[in-house]
């Protein structure tokens, strides 16, 4: 009886363990969600006081671009704790303790990227991409930090002495995603900005061709 307790213990002590984890994870993350984009929206209030033609639709874009973020962060992490399901040797037959709560981050999350990208399609978002471009930034700065930090995460317990058992799982888990995603929004963002054109409001270039000179006075003076 109790080697039966031991090993139910056993089995599940790594979801658990995972679990209360996440908790300070999803503290931090949740933390610098609600502070960082309160700057942006000074950044963009301040943007839109300069620029010739005020965003009418600046509030309710800032609003569908926050909630979007979030729940693509959301999606990223639920979708790494279903992979570590399939990656963990300790959950056995525990493993629906991880992907229980993965897939009820994943379904609100999904229902709520789709309605905020529908609802961004009906706003004027691609005449005045500034608000876009600001939370495209911040969001591919919050994935590339997660997936750094996997990254040295992942080639410390790599080049450590041992097995690194299910600290290295999970954090390959993270290195699988998040530099997936790093990879894929930092190329994406920067095709969206190097070709992106340029400002109507932007005044004309000093290399700009002046007015017509008569040819003889092309020539240089004898």
């Amino acid at each position: 009886m109790f080697d039966d307790d031991d090993d139910s213990s056993r089995s599940f002590a790594g979801p658990m363990f995972i679990l209360q984890a996440m908790g300070p994870i999803m503290m931090m993350m949740a933390v610098v969600s609600l502070m960082f984009p309160l700057l942006l929206y000074i950044v963009a209030r301040w943007r839109d006081h300069r620029a010739p033609a005020p965003d009418t639709q600046l509030g309710l874009k800032f609003a569908l671009h926050f909630f979007r973020i979030q729940s693509y962060q959301l999606l990223l992490f639920g979708t790494a704790m279903l992979l570590f399901t399939m990656l963990s040797k300790d959950l056995k037959g525990a493993r629906e303790v991880v992907y229980r709560p993965a897939f009820g981050l994943l379904v609100p999350a999904g229902i709520v990227f789709g309605i905020a990208t529908s609802m961004l399609g009906k706003t004027n978002n691609y005449a005045f991409p500034s608000v876009g471009r600001l939370f495209n930034g911040y969001n591919l700065m919050v994935t590339g930090v997660i997936g750094f930090g996997a990254l040295m995460m992942g080639f410390q317990l790599l080049f450590a002495k041992g097995d690194s058992g299910e600290a290295g799982r999970i954090a390959w888990t993270a290195i699988l995603v998040y530099t997936t995603a790093w990879v894929v929004q930092g190329a994406l963002f920067g095709r969206a900005v190097l070709d992106a054109p340029p400002p109507a409001n932007m005044p004309p270039s000093d290399f700009a061709p002046g007015p017509h000179v008569p040819e003889p006075m092309q020539k240089p003076l004898a």
